[in-house]
Protein backbone atom coordinates (compact mmCIF):
# COMPACT_ATOMS: atom_id res chain seq x y z
CA UNK A 1 0.00 0.00 0.00
CA UNK A 2 2.75 2.46 0.94
CA UNK A 3 4.72 1.48 -2.17
CA UNK A 4 1.70 2.18 -4.39
CA UNK A 5 1.08 5.55 -2.68
CA UNK A 6 4.71 6.58 -3.19
CA UNK A 7 4.61 5.46 -6.81
CA UNK A 8 1.38 7.42 -7.38
CA UNK A 9 2.81 10.52 -5.70
CA UNK A 10 5.96 10.24 -7.82
CA UNK A 11 3.92 9.90 -11.04
CA UNK A 12 1.86 12.98 -10.15
CA UNK A 13 4.96 15.00 -9.24
CA UNK A 14 6.72 13.95 -12.45
CA UNK A 15 3.72 15.03 -14.55
CA UNK A 16 4.05 18.56 -13.16
CA UNK A 17 7.83 18.79 -13.43
CA UNK A 18 9.27 21.32 -15.94
CA UNK A 19 10.76 18.55 -18.09
CA UNK A 20 7.27 17.17 -18.72
CA UNK A 21 5.48 20.51 -19.01
CA UNK A 22 4.23 21.41 -22.47
CA UNK A 23 6.15 24.36 -23.86
CA UNK A 24 4.12 27.56 -24.11
CA UNK A 25 4.68 29.22 -27.47
CA UNK A 26 5.60 32.84 -26.77
CA UNK A 27 4.42 35.65 -29.02
CA UNK A 28 6.03 38.97 -29.89
CA UNK A 29 4.81 42.09 -28.12
CA UNK A 30 1.44 43.18 -29.50
CA UNK A 31 0.43 39.70 -30.73
CA UNK A 32 -2.42 37.68 -29.24
CA UNK A 33 -3.94 34.24 -29.70
CA UNK A 34 -7.22 33.93 -31.59
CA UNK A 35 -8.98 31.85 -34.21
CA UNK A 36 -8.44 32.38 -37.91
CA UNK A 37 -9.46 31.10 -41.30
CA UNK A 38 -7.35 31.63 -44.40
CA UNK A 39 -8.56 30.10 -47.66
CA UNK A 40 -6.78 31.00 -50.91
CA UNK A 41 -7.96 29.56 -54.23
CA UNK A 42 -9.88 26.83 -52.42
CA UNK A 43 -6.87 25.78 -50.30
CA UNK A 44 -7.42 26.09 -46.54
CA UNK A 45 -4.10 27.34 -45.18
CA UNK A 46 -5.10 28.29 -41.62
CA UNK A 47 -8.16 27.02 -39.78
CA UNK A 48 -8.39 27.37 -36.01
CA UNK A 49 -5.80 28.61 -33.53
CA UNK A 50 -3.61 31.45 -34.79
CA UNK A 51 -1.70 34.46 -33.58
CA UNK A 52 -2.61 37.92 -34.76
CA UNK A 53 -1.71 41.59 -34.49
CA UNK A 54 -4.10 44.47 -35.16
CA UNK A 55 -2.63 47.87 -35.94
CA UNK A 56 -4.14 51.34 -35.70
CA UNK A 57 -6.56 51.84 -38.56
CA UNK A 58 -7.59 48.18 -38.54
CA UNK A 59 -4.77 46.66 -40.61
CA UNK A 60 -3.94 43.21 -39.26
CA UNK A 61 -1.86 40.11 -39.83
CA UNK A 62 -2.49 36.51 -38.90
CA UNK A 63 0.00 33.70 -38.41
CA UNK A 64 -0.60 29.94 -38.29
CA UNK A 65 -0.07 28.31 -34.88
CA UNK A 66 3.36 26.90 -35.80
CA UNK A 67 4.85 30.22 -36.88
CA UNK A 68 8.25 31.21 -35.47
CA UNK A 69 9.36 34.70 -34.55
CA UNK A 70 12.73 36.43 -34.64
CA UNK A 71 14.13 37.09 -31.19
CA UNK A 72 11.86 34.45 -29.63
CA UNK A 73 12.20 31.20 -31.57
CA UNK A 74 15.46 32.01 -33.34
CA UNK A 75 18.04 34.81 -33.09
CA UNK A 76 16.97 38.20 -34.42
CA UNK A 77 19.39 38.94 -37.25
CA UNK A 78 17.89 42.42 -37.86
CA UNK A 79 17.92 41.53 -41.55
CA UNK A 80 15.36 40.11 -43.96
CA UNK A 81 17.94 37.54 -45.03
CA UNK A 82 17.73 35.88 -41.62
CA UNK A 83 13.93 35.69 -41.41
CA UNK A 84 12.21 32.32 -41.09
CA UNK A 85 8.67 31.04 -41.56
CA UNK A 86 7.23 27.73 -40.38
CA UNK A 87 3.55 28.33 -41.13
CA UNK A 88 1.18 30.27 -43.34
CA UNK A 89 0.48 33.94 -42.68
CA UNK A 90 -1.57 36.75 -44.21
CA UNK A 91 -1.78 40.53 -44.09
CA UNK A 92 -4.96 42.58 -44.58
CA UNK A 93 -4.67 46.35 -44.90
CA UNK A 94 -6.67 49.42 -45.81
CA UNK A 95 -5.93 50.58 -49.37
CA UNK A 96 -7.62 53.97 -49.83
CA UNK A 97 -11.34 53.20 -49.77
CA UNK A 98 -11.14 49.40 -49.82
CA UNK A 99 -9.26 46.56 -48.20
CA UNK A 100 -6.46 44.54 -49.77
CA UNK A 101 -4.11 41.80 -48.68
CA UNK A 102 -1.53 39.18 -49.45
CA UNK A 103 -0.06 36.00 -47.96
CA UNK A 104 2.72 33.50 -48.39
CA UNK A 105 2.12 30.65 -50.83
CA UNK A 106 4.45 28.21 -49.07
CA UNK A 107 5.00 27.98 -45.32
CA UNK A 108 8.72 28.68 -45.81
CA UNK A 109 8.10 31.97 -47.65
CA UNK A 110 8.78 35.14 -45.66
CA UNK A 111 7.43 37.41 -48.42
CA UNK A 112 4.02 37.47 -50.09
CA UNK A 113 3.55 35.18 -53.06
CA UNK A 114 2.82 38.09 -55.42
CA UNK A 115 -0.83 37.23 -55.90
CA UNK A 116 -3.07 40.22 -56.36
CA UNK A 117 -6.12 39.55 -54.24
CA UNK A 118 -7.87 42.64 -55.60
CA UNK A 119 -10.31 44.54 -53.42
CA UNK A 120 -11.59 42.75 -50.33
CA UNK A 121 -14.97 43.43 -48.75
CA UNK A 122 -15.82 42.83 -45.13
CA UNK A 123 -18.48 40.39 -43.97
CA UNK A 124 -18.48 40.20 -40.17
CA UNK A 125 -15.08 38.92 -39.06
CA UNK A 126 -14.08 38.02 -42.63
CA UNK A 127 -12.50 39.86 -45.54
CA UNK A 128 -13.49 38.30 -48.83
CA UNK A 129 -12.27 38.71 -52.39
CA UNK A 130 -11.87 36.72 -55.56
CA UNK A 131 -10.62 33.31 -54.44
CA UNK A 132 -9.69 34.46 -50.91
CA UNK A 133 -11.27 34.53 -47.46
CA UNK A 134 -9.43 35.84 -44.39
CA UNK A 135 -11.23 35.69 -41.04
CA UNK A 136 -10.12 36.65 -37.54
CA UNK A 137 -12.00 35.99 -34.33
CA UNK A 138 -10.34 37.39 -31.22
Amino acid sequence: MIGRTIATAFAIAASFSPSHAQAQHRLPSGYKWGRCLLVVQGETRISGKCSYQIEKGGDFNIQGPHQVFAGIDYPDTHSGAGEMSKDYWAVVYKDRDSWAGYANGDIRDTHGDGQDWGALHREGACYIGNDVRVCLWR
